[in-house]
């Protein structure tokens, strides 16, 4: 790496993002870890839900189901009053068709296009049922029937959109994670995998050509430069995402995810960050996700992180 990316963490990070760097650098057990599993653990509201970034006075799906995955990955029972009490309120929100939406008590502001309070959220709920598959309640009514939804989002070209099913719509992010997560739950073999894969290998090589001549293209037409969220989304969408892709054979033998990670390091800033396309600077979450995402390709050593982020404490 060019610049020092544990130091832009944890110095301009809030303490959720960095509780994902001291759990995936095995330091929850030190002080700092324990103060930011408390502090996690205290803005639990008394619904069970987790603040929204919109407003901390009510809950947030998005935010209330990544909170537990972390929770459960620093160790926290999944028989924990909070863990239960967080699952049931998301339970209490599923849609009659088996989906996710947002809160529909939010108001998003309207930069916000990627959830929605009125249509259920294929990524989203894809996130549940990781979460619920973690639980064991793969058994579940409710899991079996946001399964199903999931499935019957896929659209006859193989891919998924983030909202509205679709034959002509498709979100490559969407696409990715619930593609491998279906791999997960039903093996290669399966229609979803063979017919949804054709277009993952269709995504990875056309951020390719983009990474060669240097922007990507928007739906509107116009030209912009590629972002780490453009850069990074196929391999990893999010800080909760496993390594599903990489132990699928998405690594460094792959000349393509070579190119990836080149222009990754190629588009850090000084400051160590990576600033996504809806911003003017850095944003510490790209940081952290970039950071899980070379280490597991073996680009850069854990223990070494480990030792820097034990020098910033």
């Amino acid at each position: 790496m060019k610049f020092d990316l544990v130091k832009h963490i944890v110095q301009e990070a809030d303490e959720t993002t960095k509780l994902y760097l001291f759990q995936f650098l095995d330091m929850i057990n030190t002080k700092e870890g324990h103060n930011l599993i408390l502090s996690l653990l205290k803005s639990q509201l008394p619904s069970g839900g987790f603040p929204s970034k919109f407003d901390e006075n009510i809950e947030g799906i998005k935010e209330t189901c990544r909170n537990v995955l972390l929770l459960l990955a620093c160790g926290i029972p999944i028989n924990q009053l909070n863990i239960q009490a967080a699952v049931n309120f998301l339970l209490n929100y599923q849609t009659e068709q088996g989906g996710w939406t947002e809160n529909p008590k939010l108001s998003l502001p309207k930069t916000v296009v990627e959830l929605s309070t009125k249509m259920a959220i294929t990524w989203l709920t894809a996130d549940i049922v990781t979460l619920l598959r973690r639980i064991g309640l793969e058994k579940n009514e409710q899991y079996i029937k946001a399964l199903n939804w999931l499935k019957n989002m896929q659209n006859e070209r193989g891919s998924w959109p983030m909202f509205v099913r679709d034959s002509f719509k498709e979100d490559p992010d969407s696409t990715a994670q619930i593609l491998f997560l279906m791999r997960e739950i039903y093996g290669t073999d399966n229609p979803i995998w063979r017919k949804g894969i054709v277009n993952y290998e269709r995504f990875i090589d056309d951020l390719v050509i983009d990474i060669e001549r240097g922007y990507c293209t928007r739906d509107t037409g116009e030209k912009v430069p590629n972002d780490i969220y453009h850069l990074t989304h196929l391999l990893l969408s999010s800080l909760v995402d496993t390594r599903s892709r990489i132990e699928a054979g998405y690594d460094l033998t792959d000349i393509r995810v070579q190119k990836i990670v080149e222009a990754i390091i190629d588009s850090q800033t000084e400051n160590g960050g990576w600033i996504p396309f809806w911003s003017d600077k850095t944003d510490p979450i790209y940081s952290v996700l970039t950071l899980k995402l070379f280490v597991w390709l073996g680009v850069i050593n854990k223990e070494d992180l480990r030792k820097q982020l034990i020098n910033q404490i």
